[in-house]
């Protein structure tokens, strides 16, 4: 019985650790040719943005997109997170990597049938509107971070900007509209 009940605790033991780090699964993309993607993402693409330079087109999973989760995009928006992806048998959403200025990055998702989710695109700067908007704002003596981005999509009417501004050891991501209104504040931990 002594011997079951110690073989039970090691298999116990293994198993929390397998589950943990399922746990710490992070979604993955992989890098995919042109040819892999469908004919239907690539002609939306191509209508809404004619002028772009691909940078490269990947097969993700919309877990991997609505994290945040890229190769040196944005490391540390959020902090650390925990999530379980499940592997999927064919990919059903596509993600580009272009640029349509010099100095700007941007990123799209589509899914298989060429439906646009949203497109975000690394900024220098922030529009004049929201920087007045934040000189009378409680974050006036706060500090702006450099990592700025401005999000598109079919959901929203207006374009939406997401930068970190800190404080001592506060820190929170803000996301705004061109005009300056706040649209929602987040508390990075």
């Amino acid at each position: 019985m002594r011997q079951f009940f110690i073989v039970s605790m090691i298999l116990f033991g293994l198993l929390s650790c397998t589950i943990s780090n399922a746990q710490q699964t992070v979604a993955q993309r992989q890098p995919a040719s042109e040819k892999a993607i469908p004919k239907a993402v690539l002609s939306v693409f191509a209508e809404q943005y004619p002028k772009a330079r691909v940078m490269g087109w990947y097969a993700t999973h919309i877990t991997y997109w609505m994290n945040d989760y890229s190769s040196n995009w944005y490391t540390g928006w959020y902090g650390q997170r925990n999530v379980v992806v499940y592997s999927f048998e064919k990919p059903t959403y596509f993600e580009v990597e272009f640029t349509l200025f010099p100095g700007e990055v941007s990123r799209a998702i589509y899914n298989s049938y060429g439906y646009w989710y949203e497109t975000r695109t690394q900024i220098k700067g922030l529009t004049l509107d929201i920087m007045n908007a934040l000189k009378v704002s409680k974050y006036h003596d706060w500090k702006l971070s450099p990592v700025m981005e401005k999000l598109e999509s079919p959901m929203w009417p207006v374009e939406i900007y997401r930068f970190n501004m800190t404080k001592g050891l506060k820190s929170k991501i803000l996301r705004m509209d061109s005009k300056g209104n706040l649209v929602q504040v987040k508390e990075v931990r």
